[in-house]
């Protein structure tokens, strides 16, 4: 009897070491296989879909981060999106580069996740998959609750000198997104180009013009 007890407590201590593990590590954006680790912000039926979305915007950030370390034998990112928050999409960057990981796109990335797939070592582009440009945004419901939210710490007098910071701080992100594209060995030229398209549209670029801006660097069928 205290064998069987013995086992069954064992049991229960293995099932609940696997759900504690899996509360840390579940992420339904991400998956693995092999060397592989898959990005997929557009799955359907996802509580938060879109790149740094839910309850704490880093969570993708931090995941990224944990199973980097967790697992070393990952070489690549697999990535599908259509964007999503592009501070969060920079931290991430940060870690593709850092592990010197590999960018491969099977179907979409738009938006904020063309800088994710730009940030990887080696960048390819699965036939019939696509990369997508545009103009950053601020929603303006989103920019008037951070002036009330922010205007007492930050000293803004009125919606003027709110203004004027905007403007610094557009100009402070356009140079540093073309400081990221240099850096990755883009064309500067075509980075220009990928500030064309208005925040309501997207310029997706034919294969030959990715592959001659280095942009795509390996060919994979």
């Amino acid at each position: 009897m205290i064998s069987k007890m013995n086992n069954k407590t064992k049991f229960f201590l293995i099932i609940v070491t696997f759900l504690f593990s899996y509360s840390i590590y579940a992420n339904d954006k991400f998956s693995i296989n092999q060397n592989t680790l898959y990005y997929d912000t557009d799955i359907e039926g996802l509580e938060y879909p879109g790149i740094g979305s839910g309850k704490d915007g880093l969570e993708d950030v931090q995941y990224l981060y944990d199973v980097l370390l967790e697992y070393p034998e990952i070489k690549t990112i697999q990535l599908n999106s259509s964007g999503g928050d592009l501070e969060i999409a920079y931290l991430m960057t940060d870690y593709i580069i850092d592990f010197e990981l590999d960018t491969h796109v099977v179907g979409t990335c738009e938006s904020a996740c063309t800088l994710l797939f730009i940030a990887g070592a080696n960048r390819s582009v699965e036939r019939g998959s696509w990369l997508g440009f545009h103009q950053s945004y601020w929603d303006p419901e989103d920019a008037r609750r951070y002036y009330e939210s922010e205007k007492d710490n930050a000293g803004w007098k009125d919606e003027f000198e709110y203004a004027s910071w905007v403007y610094t701080i557009t100009q402070s992100d356009i140079l540093r997104d073309m400081k990221f594209f240099i850096e990755r060995e883009i064309d500067p030229l075509f980075a220009i180009k990928t500030m064309t398209a208005t925040s309501d549209d997207m310029w997706f670029p034919r294969r030959k013009e990715l592959e001659k801006a280095n942009v795509i660097t390996v060919l994979k069928e």
